[in-house]
């Protein structure tokens, strides 16, 4: 495989210490999907949303959201771009609040979608013209700009929802009409994300605010055989699936990992608050 073919990952732009830093790289661009999911943590909520470029609330996100005690200036910084879903879990009063606000409201009633899958759409169809405007800056042979996303709530909340996000963030990325950018799910504890099929280099910076060194390749879709470099117990064309062998608490001991994969596998790295500020 040529060094050309390898997929370069940068995850640590969603760590503590770059959302709450006013040094970090602006030019990194994401959207912020808010689910309909509890809300651990207001302080650190508002830190992350804060540095999107993008707020989307995906149907009754937006509950959670409204249900905060916010003082005013904070209120702005928590408004949606759009909200979208097919609306049957937003209550009308926040539709209304929101509305009012300038929010885009877009329902889509599609019963074969999940209100995350309609999200990611809107922020697809929004980064295809706003990467029109940013690539028209640049000069000419700079590489074409991406808008990521990420998924606020992670797989926390409901069972049920979680295992949803996790086969939408599957699709996501073999689906052309959401994001060109990478898909990340985050909850205050970890943060997750899809490795491609070979080789996998991630940016695994650790310390306070940074990566914990817990790390965990889960074969969400099929089985897969791996190979690792920068892990405590680094495998070697190693089978793994559900109902044989998969790794979980591994340790991180490198600032950089790899993955070979055969197949498309998820990555889990927890996230260290510590003196993130």
């Amino acid at each position: 495989m040529k060094p050309s073919d390898i997929s370069r990952w940068e995850p640590a732009f969603i760590t503590p210490k770059s959302i709450g830093s006013n040094s970090c790289n602006e030019s990194r661009h994401f959207a912020a999907i808010v689910t309909n999911q509890p809300i651990e943590d207001q302080a650190k909520f508002l830190d992350i949303l804060a540095r999107a470029t993008l707020i989307v609330f995906a149907d009754g996100g937006a509950n959670h959201v409204k249900d905060l005690k916010l003082a005013e200036s904070e209120e702005h910084v928590l408004l949606p771009d759009f909200i979208c879903g097919d609306l049957d879990s937003i209550r009308p009063d926040v539709k209304a609040y929101y509305e009012h606000r300038g929010a885009k409201i877009i329902q889509d009633p599609d019963q074969y979608s999940s209100d995350l899958t309609k999200s990611l759409r809107c922020v697809k169809d929004y980064a295809d013209s706003l990467i029109c405007e940013w690539s028209a800056k640049e000069p000419l042979n700079s590489p074409k700009p991406e808008l990521d996303a990420v998924i606020m709530g992670g797989i926390g909340g409901r069972f049920d929802q979680g295992f949803s996000q996790l086969h939408h963030l599957y699709t996501a990325s073999e689906n052309a009409a959401l994001p060109n950018g990478r898909v990340f799910l985050m909850n205050l504890g970890s943060i997750c994300f899809l490795l491609y099929q070979g080789v996998n280099k991630i940016s695994t910076p650790v310390g306070p605010g940074l990566f914990a060194e817990n790390l965990g390749i889960i074969p969400i879709g099929r089985p897969s055989v791996i190979s690792t470099k920068g892990l405590e117990w680094n495998v070697n064309d190693w089978h793994t699936e559900f109902g044989g062998l998969i790794s979980t608490s591994n340790h991180i001991k490198s600032d950089s990992v790899e993955v070979e994969t055969s197949e498309r596998v998820l990555l889990t790295i927890e996230l260290d608050w510590s003196n993130s500020k």
